[in-house]
């Protein structure tokens, strides 16, 4: 009787290692949508990181509300913030990332990825708001 319980122990705990296993894998690759990294001291702007992932695109870009969703083929207007947001592909994660400066608010935004073939909302990210043309905009909360 104690081996069939010691038995019945040990694949009760082996069950518990390899599935914490199994979800540390799944967990482990995940990334935060959107987070405040820093602040701009002379604008008061906050730093904003943004994190993507489509592996298969070719370019991504950030537009939202706070650059008047500019993104290419526009130009937009240099030397202001209504101009394209162009992400960079990290080579370890695949992820697509970019550091932005924004105002604190709430702010709605999209990917545009490959100049515009698709605009997508962020996946990560589970705050949205209807987009008006039967889609959503993400919307990201950053405050100070």
């Amino acid at each position: 009787m104690k081996k069939v319980l010691s038995l019945v122990v040990l694949l009760v705990f082996a069950t518990f290692v390899f599935s914490s296993c199994l979800l540390w894998d799944t967990l482990k690759d995940r990334y935060i949508p959107y987070e405040v990294v820093g602040k701009d001291s002379e604008t008061g702007k906050l730093i904003v990181r943004f994190t993507f992932d489509r592996p298969s695109a070719t370019t991504v870009h950030l537009a939202g509300q706070f650059n008047n969703w500019i993104a290419p083929p526009s130009q937009g207007t240099p030397g202001t913030d209504n101009v394209p947001i162009p992400m960079t592909r990290d080579s370890k994660t695949g992820y697509w990332t970019v550091d932005w400066k924004i105002k604190p608010g709430r702010w709605q935004y999209k990917y545009v990825i490959d100049g515009g073939v698709v605009w997508s909302e962020d996946q990560a990210n589970p705050l949205k708001e209807n987009d008006g043309f039967g889609g959503y905009n993400s919307v990201a909360i950053l405050n100070e």
